[in-house]
């Protein structure tokens, strides 16, 4: 071998890390054969699936074997990266989620790059076929797509979903390690929002008593009666939803 592989931290972004016990399992294994089966995947010299095999190889100075695949662009190498990730089955669900919203950024980002390459005349083209014809493709329900293409509730998915926009970044890696499932995490979620939801709540009332109704500004008045409304009814909503896990 006159090269060693390449490695890009695009690429290796891509790739959810081992865990320690896994990744510690991995090198004994490798160890215990004096040799690497699992062949390192390159892309123009540099690798797309292996790094850890690659890593621990070098390290201890074992043999292993390379093979490299064609693909026509990098964008490419990512799309072949993800599906492969995709068809192992150690992942957890969040994983698979995490992949899945991975592969959407990268279709939006190339449908944006497709739109911007067809701009000028197109653009005069575009509007006077869109006076004259109808949308002939109906809307893609992304979510129910995503789901489906992970095997998954939608259910499932919108949970997970929440935890990732509200969780806590510590929460979001117990889940996708398999420490959590994504339902646990989602009920502890829900109940951290709750004690949030109320002590806003009483801070509104607070607030309340301070600017009575007879204040000179009784819009300031309006405003938070409706603010304090609306948390009561999401703490009715969080309590029911919280008391049915439950039981």
């Amino acid at each position: 071998m006159t090269q060693l592989p390449k490695t890009d931290p695009d690429f290796k972004a891509l790739i959810p890390p081992l865990h320690p016990h896994e990744r510690i399992q991995l090198e004994q294994n490798i160890l215990e054969k004096k040799k690497c089966y699992d062949a390192i995947i390159l892309w123009e010299g540099t690798i797309i699936d292996g790094h850890n095999r690659f890593e621990i190889c070098m390290k201890h100075g074992i043999e292993f074997e390379i093979k490299e695949i064609d693909l026509p662009s990098k964008e490419a190498a990512k799309a072949w990266i993800l599906d492969n990730q995709l068809a192992r089955r150690n992942l957890t669900d969040a994983a698979r989620i995490e992949i899945e919203l991975l592969k959407s950024e990268m279709l939006r980002e190339k449908a944006q790059k497709n739109q911007s390459y067809a701009g000028g005349d197109k653009k005069s083209e575009k509007s006077l076929s869109s006076l004259s014809s109808k949308p002939d493709i109906e809307p893609v329900d992304v979510r129910k797509t995503t789901a489906d293409n992970i095997g998954i509730s939608e259910g499932k998915l919108n949970n997970y979903l929440q935890i990732k926009d509200h969780g806590s970044p510590e929460l979001q890696a117990q889940v996708i390690s398999g420490n959590l499932k994504i339902g646990t995490a989602h009920r502890l979620l829900s109940k951290e929002i709750l004690k949030q939801l109320r002590h806003a709540n009483k801070l509104y009332k607070v607030i309340q008593d301070i600017n009575p109704t007879n204040s000179t500004n009784p819009e300031i008045h309006q405003k938070l009666n409706r603010l304090s409304g609306q948390l009561t009814q999401l703490i009715d909503k969080l309590t029911e939803r919280n008391s049915d896990e439950t039981t």
